[in-house]
Formats: structure tokens, C-alpha cells, sequence
């Protein structure tokens, strides 16, 4: 085979794996996986491990909600700030009807099988109306653009809202339904307080700098989101405070907890992978799949010392 033909076809099917790499980014199974690998972390440097079965819970809850979100936006702000993921659902019933159906059918039965306490299953409520609540229409119909009211025109709360619903899931669940490795409820609750307080302003920034694509699409369907009403610069610089507080809340938590190492462990390993994240942004920014990799990628990253500790 010639040099030029062969270089022709190398290079198609390197454009073929990077399509199917995106296609499977932008189909939210990373997403959702993030969750797992986040909830896995945490009950480890809680001390509270976690039957396997809540890891495939957390898995199938996200994919639903993302799944969800991705098929109601792509007629509409996805269709300009994310196309290739709008046509990818718009082209798809199974996507964008039956497989949020069948990802919350096997999510319920899952959990039906760990039987929660009640208080789990409030939280799981709770989080659940959290992570759908900007999704949700709000009087009138869909076909009604008039009388229709969205919830998604209160877009500025929903970045605070989802990462306190990522950070009170990914805490809570491990400390009410872990293993008992720590004796001692008050302590316990107290080291997750700390975590939380570390994860959160994390998990804002990460859910700030994503949205930051999405400024010229929710401006023109009247999303006020932060990222709109701030601009890219600003939230930019917004989310490394957050980054700098999130490292510094896990420095003051290292002297106020019983477990220093693990407090600093996910300090330095979260506050380094969402910073190189942070950095570069952007050169990133307008890259539909790779974006989204590059900011939860800190999710993954924390795998790394739960598994070794």
C-alpha cells in the first residue's frame, strides 16, 4: 500500500475512535460514572464502605437525570451551544425516551433490593427533586410557549443546586448506610461536614466552568444562569476562588478531623485535578466532549488514593 494511502486510512480510523470516544462522552455514561467513582471515594475516606449495589444506584439515578436534561435541551439551548449531543439525542427515541425510562426503572429496582432506611430514602427524594428541579416544566404546556412557565428561568440556582445535591448525596449516603466502620456518630458526622464543605465549592466550579459554553444558547432562550449574568472571565476567576477555598476548607479540616491523611488526600488530589482543568479551560472550552472530561476528570482522579489507602 502506498505511503499516502496508508497514512489516509490511519488517519480515518483515528477520526473514527476519536467519534465514537466523544459519542460515548456525550451519551453522559462518564457522567454518571463520576458519580460512582465520587460516592466510592467518599465512603472510603469515611471509613464507610458501601455495598456495591448503591455504586450501580448512583450510576443509573445520574444517567436518568442526565439523560433526561440531554433530550429535554436538544430542540433547544443545546441545539447552539452543544450540536453534536442535541443531534445525537434529537436522532434517538431510545436515548432520549426509553433509556432515561429503563436507567430509572433498574435504578429502583436496585435500591428496592438494598431496602434503605427511611431516612435514606428522604434523602434520595430530596437529591433526586434537586437534580431535576430546572428540568421540570412549571405550569402550562410545552407546546405553549405563552402560557408556559419553566423552572429553568430560575437558571441561577441551578449550578448551587445540583452540586448540593452531588456533595449531600456522595457524604450522606456512605455515613447513613456504610458499613459502621467508625464508632462514634457525632465524630463520623462531623469528618463528613468537612467533607462536604471541601467538596462543594469543588463541584461548583466544575459545574460553573461547563456552563460557561453554554452562555450564548441560555441567553437567547432566557436562561439567567450565573455564567450569563457574570460572563466567561468572571466565572473563570469565580471558580478558581472556589478551587482556592475548596483546598483551604481541607487544610483547616486536616487539623479538625481524626482522619488528616484522607482529608488531605482528597484535598490534593481534587484541588490538582479540577486546577489542570481550570487551567486549561481555555483551550478547551469550546470542545463538546472534551470539556466535559477535563472537569469531572477530579472525580476520577480521587479513585486513585481511595484505592490505595
Amino acid at each position: 500500500m502506498p505511503v499516502d494511502a496508508e497514512r489516509m486510512t490511519e488517519d480515518r480510523e483515528s477520526i473514527t475512535w476519536r467519534s465514537v470516544a466523544s459519542g460515548f462522552i456525550l451519551i453522559q455514561i462518564p457522567m454518571a460514572a463520576s458519580a460512582a467513582a465520587l460516592l466510592f471515594s467518599t465512603a472510603k475516606f469515611l471509613g464507610r464502605p458501601l455495598d456495591a449495589g448503591w455504586y450501580a444506584a448512583a450510576f443509573l439515578g445520574t444517567w436518568c437525570v442526565y439523560l433526561h436534561d440531554s433530550a429535554a435541551s436538544c430542540d433547544a439551548e443545546d441545539r447552539i451551544s452543544q450540536p453534536r449531543r442535541a443531534a445525537i439525542f434529537r436522532s434517538s427515541r431510545l436515548l432520549g425516551t426509553w433509556m432515561p425510562l429503563l436507567s430509572a426503572v433498574l435504578g429502583i429496582g436496585v435500591l428496592l433490593f438494598l431496602e434503605p432506611s427511611r431516612p435514606t430514602i428522604t434523602l434520595l427524594l430530596v437529591v433526586a427533586a434537586l437534580g431535576l428541579l430546572h428540568a421540570i416544566p412549571f405550569g402550562g404546556s410545552r407546546g405553549d410557549d405563552e402560557a408556559r412557565r419553566d423552572l429553568k428561568r430560575f437558571a441561577v440556582i441551578k449550578s448551587p443546586l445540583v452540586s448540593i445535591a452531588w456533595a449531600v448525596a456522595a457524604v450522606a449516603l456512605p455515613i447513613l448506610e456504610g458499613a459502621h466502620g467508625m464508632a462514634d456518630s457525632g465524630r463520623i458526622g462531623m469528618t463528613g461536614v468537612w467533607l462536604g464543605g471541601l467538596l462543594l465549592p469543588l463541584l461548583l466550579a466544575d459545574s460553573l466552568l461547563l456552563d460557561v459554553r453554554d452562555i450564548d444558547a441560555d441567553r437567547t432562550f432566557g436562561l439567567h444562569t450565573i455564567a450569563v449574568r457574570l460572563g466567561a472571565e468572571r466565572v473563570r476567576l469565580l471558580a478558581g476562588i472556589l478551587i482556592v477555598v475548596a483546598v483551604g476548607i481541607g487544610m483547616l479540616a486536616a487539623n479538625r478531623t481524626n482522619t488528616p491523611s484522607n482529608v488531605i488526600e482528597v484535598c490534593v488530589t481534587a484541588g490538582i485535578g479540577l486546577g489542570l482543568g481550570w487551567a486549561f479551560w481555555p483551550r478547551l472550552r469550546h470542545r463538546e466532549a472534551t470539556i466535559s472530561i477535563a472537569m469531572m476528570g477530579w472525580r476520577f482522579l480521587l479513585l486513585i488514593p481511595a484505592m490505595l489507602g
